[in-house]
């Protein structure tokens, strides 16, 4: 078991300052997200967990005990790379047992080790092959069954599929997952910038942005509730549509300038009817047919880009005018800063 706490972490590079301040507690056993877009310092913030980066202040804590100056290797933490790092020489055996044999481990109980990450992600036939006689799916299982056998307290994922394709992706988050079921007192930290790989693994994820923390909860808590425009609008596919307006009577009315931002979830909208009064007025600019779903592109009077998440057989048609409307509790509110009201 192990439980992480982050004390006004802070990482700079000269005058550069990449993490702004970070308070964060991951309890143990908990599978955490941490997403964000490009260059918002999830990374970095993973890899000074990890040891890798020195914290140019603040503190964490590792099970109560202050590691800042503790070096990787005596973190008792494992970490899987997007790169999958193997050692294109040995057999997926010896790979997952080389941090092992370097450790001086017994024989017995390296062989127990990868016997049992082994079995863990169904990878006994592929014991005697080389990495190159693997699909990329089989070689990032081979490198998180290496982080299994070093029995860690953590592990830290660090976009470990970024470099498959769409269908091994699916699958070997499938895998993951099932690994943190399986390894219910592992604590795990995972870094992606893939929102449904957020939604899908964590218990939490941490929404990150520019150098700071801008929201933390369950994956539903953000999507129901989110604390803030950047939040409202990176969570959820696809993105939650602003437009400006205000209430009135309890009712969201659309207005160019009004003082809210009123959210919308493509999938909250509806052809505008007598129980959801016209919120948007528009022209279609697109409709993409995906079979269940029919996503419909409006350009609205004030020239606002929004998108409508609508039936599979919506009659609707490209260049046609279209009212939409939407339940008043679905209806999102921010001030002018961006922040949530109610």
């Amino acid at each position: 078991m192990a439980k992480l706490v982050l004390s006004d972490i802070r990482k700079s590079y000269g005058t550069f300052e990449v993490l702004k301040g970070i308070d964060l507690q991951i309890d143990s056993g908990e599978l955490v997200v941490f997403v964000g877009p490009s260059g918002c310092g999830k990374s970095t913030l993973l890899r000074m967990i990890a040891g890798l980066e020195e914290i140019t202040s603040g503190t964490l804590e590792l099970d109560g005990v202050v590691v800042n100056k503790v070096s990787a290797s005596k973190r008792g933490i494992a970490m899987v790379f997007q790169s999958y790092a193997l050692y294109p020489h040995m057999t997926v055996r010896k790979n997952m047992a080389f941090g092992l044999k370097m450790a001086r481990l017994p024989k017995d109980e390296i062989a127990r080790r990868v016997d049992k990450a082994a079995q863990m992600l169904q990878l006994g036939p592929y014991l005697d092959r080389l990495p190159k006689e693997l699909s990329g799916g089989q070689r990032q299982r081979v490198a998180i069954g290496r982080a299994i056998t070093r029995e860690p307290r953590i592990f830290l994922f660090d976009e470990p599929l970024s470099n498959l394709d769409a269908a091994l992706r699916v699958a070997t988050r499938v895998e993951i997952a099932g690994l943190h079921e399986r390894l219910p007192q592992a604590t795990m930290v995972y870094v992606t910038h893939d929102q449904v790989e957020a939604m899908t693994l964590a218990d939490r994820i941490v929404v990150m942005n520019a150098g700071r923390v801008e929201q933390v909860g369950t994956p539903m808590d953000l999507y129901h509730r989110p604390a803030n425009l950047f939040v409202a609008q990176f969570v959820g596919s696809p993105a939650m549509n602003i437009v400006r307006g205000r209430i009135v009577d309890g009712k969201p009315v659309s207005d160019p300038d009004g003082p809210l931002h009123l959210g919308m979830r493509p999938e909250h909208l509806v052809l505008a009817d007598a129980q959801h009064p016209a919120v948007i007025e528009g022209r279609v600019l697109l409709v993409e047919h995906l079979g269940e779903v029919t996503l419909v592109h409006v350009k609205t009077a004030a020239e606002k880009a929004v998108i409508a998440k609508l039936a599979g057989d919506c009659p609707v048609t490209r260049g046609s005018d279209i009212k939409l409307g939407i339940a008043a509790e679905d209806v999102h509110c921010f001030d002018a800063e961006g922040q949530r009201l109610g």
